[in-house]
Parts: structure tokens; sequence; C-alpha cells
């Protein structure tokens, strides 16, 4: 009986936190696509390849100010929407669409996973291209993706082979990320403006 109860007592410490246990991973999914209408896409030279849904698992940190610095880590299964348009000479143009999730509970702030990803892996994602590696974005002036100015950034892949063009915008509680992808930099067409979303 002494037993039992020594046992119990154990358990049940355990259960009040001192053995913490890993939080469950936040899984989340995309409202809607964003999308290039297909007028603005034949005016661009693009015609879409690509539509589908996939599902991607990351962990996104982050770093908590206040009055005491925190860090916080958390692992997500986001369920994402993709737009691949292609067109001539290997130009490419594509959008993705993630939902975005709180790492901490009870805060205001909400997080994009896809920047947590390996950078090939969202090239791969945006234009159907798998690339070896991505130099550093910087940025190269102002756009506008769903009526909201963001930068404009490039960088280049597979040693400096490939020409690439990202910006990022928010929409509702989704994060759209848009990439244009060309074999020179004068040869990327990036439509930032021409974007739709309807979430």
């Amino acid at each position: 009986m002494r037993r039992r109860s020594l046992l119990a007592g154990l358990a049940g410490l355990a259960g009040c936190g001192l053995v913490p246990e890993e939080s469950e991973p936040i899984e989340a999914s995309a409202s809607a696509p964003a999308t290039l209408p297909d007028d603005a896409a034949a005016a661009a030279g693009y015609a879409r390849a690509v539509a589908e849904t996939v599902t991607v698992e990351t962990t996104v940190d982050t770093d908590l100010a206040g009055d005491v610095e925190l860090s916080a880590s958390r692992d997500v299964v986001a369920t994402l929407f993709r737009r691949v348009y292609r067109a001539d000479a290997g130009r490419r143009f594509g959008l993705v669409t993630a939902p975005t999730v709180r790492i901490v509970e009870n805060s205001e702030t909400r997080y994009d996973p896809v920047p947590a990803l390996d950078p090939s892996r969202v090239v791969e994602l945006a234009t159907d291209r798998s690339v070896a590696t991505v130099a550093d974005w910087t940025e190269s002036g102002r756009g506008t993706l769903l009526g909201t100015e963001t930068s404009r950034e490039t960088a280049t892949a597979d040693d400096d082979e490939l020409a690439l063009v990202r910006a990022r915008a928010r929409a509702g509680d989704d994060a759209v990320t848009a990439m244009a992808l060309a074999p020179t930099a004068d040869g990327t067409v990036a439509p930032l403006a021409d974007v739709a979303y309807d979430g």
C-alpha cells in the first residue's frame, strides 16, 4: 500500500512540471491561395504550370523583447498553397501562401513559417526549380504586393547562374512570398502589383 502511494506521488510530481514535456507542433493551414490572374499572367508572358497544396515541417525561432529577453522555439506543420507560372527562356514566377502562427500563446505576434525553411526549399516551392545554393538576399528597392509597399529583394542561385527576385506581404492571417526566377537579372519579370488574394 505504501509503495502504491509513493508511486502515485512521484507520478503526480512529474505531472506538475518537474519533468518538462515538449510542446506539440503547431498545425496550421493557409486560408486561400495568392494567384496571378490570367490576364496579368498573359501580359507578363506567363502561363500557370502548378497549382497545389503542400505540407512542410519546420522550426520557428524568435526572440521576445521586453523587460527580460526571452527566446522561443516551436515546431510547425504548415499546409501551404503554391502557384507557379512559367514563361519562355527559363523564366518563372511563383507564389507561396502560408499560414502565420503564434509561437507564444496569448501573443498578438504571428510568424510566417516560410523564412524558417531552407532557402533552396523556398525557391523550389515558389518556382518549381531545384537549386543547390542560394546567395544572401539583398534589398534592391521597393515594390507593391497585395496593396502593401514592401522590400524588393534580389539574390542568385547555383553559383550566380540564376537570378532571383523576392517580395513578401501579409494577407489577413496568411503570409505571401512572391518570387521570380530567370537565367539573367535583366530577364526576371516579377508582376508583384498584379498578384491577387481572395481570402
